[in-house]
């Protein structure tokens, strides 16, 4: 699915605009994660959800492990840092033959986080990078974890597309390809937008 499309998504377009709001918004009812324990029950439902739609079980596991880090990354590197609203959205939605997810918060963004741990990092577009491709924690003074080095392996293996934004930066990952850009509308905290063909 082309980034054209995944933006269009309607589920996409409100977590965008609830990210992004100079103000904090009432968020969706029912898509609005405030604690851990609410995200772990909404993860499995998903997964539920996944698994009805047709997908097999292993990718629907898959999937739940790559939403659970991604997600579990809007709590552990946030806690007492965000702007406003704590947790984050999870929404889903069938957009032709793809299923798409979106996750999004209003919390420091991953510039912030990595600072923490590499002062030297200046850049939304080097943090982004550093978070995908370096083996690194932003949980100062860990250095340990695999986090979103992890989800892109994952994601480059198995064919499922990533939109990611935080700050200014952008990567995005469809089938095998790869790309780094600079986003339209920059994003305090972190959205990832999550697609993958139906069988």
């Amino acid at each position: 699915m082309d980034m054209l499309n995944v933006l269009k998504n309607e589920s996409v377009r409100e977590a965008f605009s609830w990210a992004t709001s100079k103000t904090a918004t009432n968020p969706q009812k029912g898509h609005y994660c405030s604690s851990r324990d609410i995200l772990d029950a909404r993860l499995e439902h998903l997964r539920k959800e996944i698994l009805l739609s047709g997908t097999n079980e292993d990718t629907s596991y898959l999937l739940h492990a790559i939403l659970s880090e991604i997600c579990g990354n809007s709590f552990d590197h946030n806690l007492g840092q965000w702007h406003d609203i704590p947790g984050c959205l999870l929404t889903s939605e069938k957009l032709d033959n793809y299923f798409v997810i979106t996750v999004a918060d209003r919390g420091q963004g991953v510039l912030k986080t990595l600072q923490r741990v590499f002062p030297e990092i200046t850049t939304h577009d080097e943090a982004l990078k550093a978070a995908f491709l370096r083996h690194i924690s932003g949980r100062a003074p860990e250095r340990r974890g695999n986090g979103l080095k992890f989800v892109r392996k994952t994601l480059l293996e198995d064919g499922i597309d990533l939109v990611f934004t935080s700050g200014s930066a952008r990567y995005c990952i469809f089938g095998i390809t790869e790309e780094w850009s600079k986003a339209e509308t920059s994003v305090p905290g972190c959205i990832a937008i999550v697609s993958f063909p139906l069988t």
